[in-house]
C-alpha cells in the first residue's frame, strides 16, 4: 500500500460499516447463504475476495472456528486498509482478473460481487481453478441479470458505486454456465433477495445518500456513515415489511444467485451440445436447479 498520503480509514469508520452491515437484511442473507454452502472449513486453507468489507469480516468471523486459514484478496487499497483495521490477518492485494497466488493454494474460495466487474470473466474463473486444489469447491455470488423496477430506479437516481465501473447488469442462469463450464460443475445454486427487500435496501441508500459497502470517500466520512447508521435503523419496520411482502409473493424472481460449484480435474474447454430450445442441457439443469433453491 502506497505511503504518500495519510489513511482515510479509522477504527469509527469500520464499526460503522459493520453496524449498517448487521442492520441490512439483503447483506445478511447473502452472509447466511454463503456460509450454508461453504459448510465445514476446519483446517481448510479459504480465500475470500469481496467488495463489501463488512461482509469478509462477517464471513471470517462466522468461519473462524476450527482453524481455517483465511486469506482475503482486497481489489483496492482502500479496501486493504479497511479490511487491515478490522483485524483481519492475511491480506492480499490484487487486480483482477490475475490472482496473486500459487498454483492449488486454496480448498474452498468465495467470491462475491467480483464477476460483474471484470471485462472477461472466464478468464477470472480461469484463475479461480488455478488456485483451487482438486475437487475442491467454489462459493460464487452474481447478480441475475433481468430488466426490473429497482434497476431502473437505481439508474435514475445515479446511486452507483464510482470507485467499481460494473461491466455488466448481471448473469442469466445460462451465461453463467458459459462462465463456469470449462472447469467447475454446479451442485447447488440459491437464490435471494426478491423485489420488496431490494426495493427498501435501495431506499435505505437513497435516504443515506451512499452506498455502504462502497469504498467512494462518502462511505469513509464519519459524519456521513452516522446519518446512514441511524437511517438503516430507522428502516428496520421497512425492512420487516419488506420480508413479509416477499414471502407473500414468493412467485417473484430473486435478484441474487449463490452457488457452490465443484472444481473439476481439468480447465477443459466444452463443446455444449443444444435442446430445441437452444438451451444446453446443462443450463436447462441450472436453472432448475436456481428455481427449486429460489424459496430456501
Amino acid at each position: 500500500m502506497s505511503d504518500a498520503a495519510p489513511s482515510l480509514v479509522t477504527a469509527e469508520i469500520v464499526q460503522l460499516r459493520m453496524k449498517i452491515f448487521l442492520r441490512s437484511p439483503l447483506r445478511r442473507k447473502l452472509l447466511v447463504r454463503t456460509m450454508r454452502l461453504l459448510d465445514k472449513v476446519n483446517g481448510q486453507e479459504v480465500l475470500e475476495m469481496s467488495a463489501d468489507d463488512a461482509f469478509s469480516v462477517a464471513m471470517q468471523n462466522a468461519g473462524g472456528g476450527g482453524g481455517a486459514a483465511w486469506s482475503s484478496l482486497a481489489v483496492s487499497e482502500t479496501q486493504a486498509e479497511l479490511l487491515a483495521e478490522a483485524g483481519v490477518a492475511h491480506i492480499h492485494l490484487g487486480e483482477l482478473p490475475q490472482l496473486p497466488f500459487e498454483e492449488a493454494a486454496f480448498d474452498a474460495v468465495v467470491a462475491s460481487d467480483m464477476l460483474e466487474y471484470v471485462e472477461k470473466p472466464a478468464e477470472l474463473m480461469a484463475e479461480l481453478h488455478r488456485v483451487l486444489r482438486s475437487k475442491t469447491r467454489l462459493i460464487l455470488h452474481v447478480r441475475r441479470k433481468r430488466r426490473t423496477l429497482v434497476e431502473l430506479f437505481r439508474r435514475w437516481s445515479g446511486l452507483t458505486d464510482p470507485t467499481r465501473p460494473a461491466m455488466r447488469p448481471g448473469f442469466t442462469p445460462a451465461e453463467l454456465f458459459d462462465v463456469l463450464k470449462d472447469g467447475f460443475d454446479v451442485q447447488e445454486t440459491s437464490g435471494y433477495g426478491r423485489f420488496f427487500t431490494e426495493f427498501a435496501n435501495l431506499l435505505a441508500e437513497l435516504f443515506a445518500g451512499l452506498i455502504p459497502a462502497s469504498c467512494e470517500p462518502a462511505a469513509l466520512d464519519v459524519r456521513r456513515l452516522k446519518r446512514a447508521a441511524a437511517v438503516f435503523a430507522a428502516f428496520t419496520p421497512i425492512f420487516w415489511l419488506a420480508e413479509f411482502l416477499d414471502a407473500v409473493f414468493f412467485f417473484l424472481p430473486d435478484h441474487h444467485m449463490v452457488l457452490r460449484a465443484k472444481r473439476r480435474m481439468m480447465w477443459v474447454p466444452r463443446v455444449t451440445p443444444r435442446l430445441r430450445d437452444g438451451r444446453s442441457i446443462a443450463e436447462a439443469a441450472l436453472g432448475s436447479k436456481i428455481g427449486t433453491a429460489a424459496g430456501t
